[in-house]
C-alpha cells in the first residue's frame, strides 16, 4: 500500500505552505510603496491634453487572447526564478506589486473605492493566486539551487520536483486563462453596475 500523501497535500506541503506566504509579503509591500507613487501623481496629469476630463489610461481594447499572452508572458518570467535563485521570481513580483498599486493609487483619483473593487476583484481572485502560485515555484527552485550550492543537499532537482511543477504551472496557466476571459468580457460591464462614468479607457491590473 503506497502511504505517500496524495498529490494535492504534497504540492501544498512542499511548494505552497512555505513560498506562496513570502511571495505574498513580497507582493503586498511592493503594492503598497506602488499606491503610495501613484497617489501622489497630480489629478490634471490624468487627462488627455485638450480633453475635459478624459482619463488618460490605457485606451487599448483588451481581449481574452491578449491579456492570457500577456499574463502568461509576465508568469514566464517569474517562473525564471528557478534559474535564476529565485532573483527573477522575486523582482518580477515587485515589478508587479508596484504597477498595481500605482495604477490603483491612480484610479482611485478617478472613481470611487467601490468602482475600483469591481475592476480588479473579479479576475483578481483568480489572477492573484495564480500569480503566487508561479512565485512559489520560483522561489523554491531558487532555494533548492542555493542549499545545493551550499552543499546541503545532493540532488540540485528531482523527477518528482518537476512533475508537481509541472502541475502546478499547469495549474497557474488554467487560472490565467480564465481571469483574462473575466476581465475582457465581464469586469467592466461588473464595474458599470457602481457608475454612470465611462470605464472603457480604464485599465486596472
Amino acid at each position: 500500500m503506497d502511504d505517500r500523501p496524495r498529490l494535492p497535500a504534497r504540492l501544498f506541503h512542499r511548494w505552497l505552505l512555505y513560498y506562496v506566504p513570502v511571495a505574498a509579503l513580497i507582493l503586498s509591500l511592493s503594492v503598497l510603496i506602488g499606491y503610495a507613487l501613484g497617489s501622489q501623481i497630480p489629478t490634471e496629469w490624468l487627462q488627455n491634453p485638450g480633453t475635459t476630463g478624459e482619463n488618460a489610461f490605457m485606451p487599448v481594447e483588451l481581449t481574452t487572447l491578449s491579456l492570457t499572452i500577456n499574463n502568461l508572458g509576465a508568469l514566464l518570467v517569474m517562473a525564471l526564478g528557478a534559474v535564476s535563485l529565485g532573483t527573477m521570481t522575486v523582482l518580477s513580483l515587485v515589478l508587479n506589486g508596484l504597477v498595481i498599486g500605482a495604477v490603483v493609487g491612480i484610479a482611485l483619483k478617478q472613481v470611487s473605492p467601490v468602482v475600483v473593487a469591481a475592476l480588479i476583484v473579479p479576475h483578481g481572485l483568480i489572477e492573484i493566486p495564480a500569480l503566487l502560485i508561479v512565485a512559489a515555484v520560483g522561489l523554491r527552485f531558487g532555494w533548492q539551487t542555493i542549499q545545493y550550492i551550499r552543499g546541503r543537499t545532493t540532488e540540485l532537482v528531482t523527477g518528482q520536483d518537476l512533475r508537481e511543477a509541472g502541475w502546478l504551472l499547469a495549474t497557474a496557466a488554467v487560472l490565467i486563462v480564465i481571469a483574462a476571459y473575466i476581465e475582457a468580457n465581464l469586469t467592466l460591464e461588473i464595474a458599470s453596475q457602481f457608475t454612470d462614468a465611462d470605464l472603457s479607457g480604464i485599465a486596472v491590473e
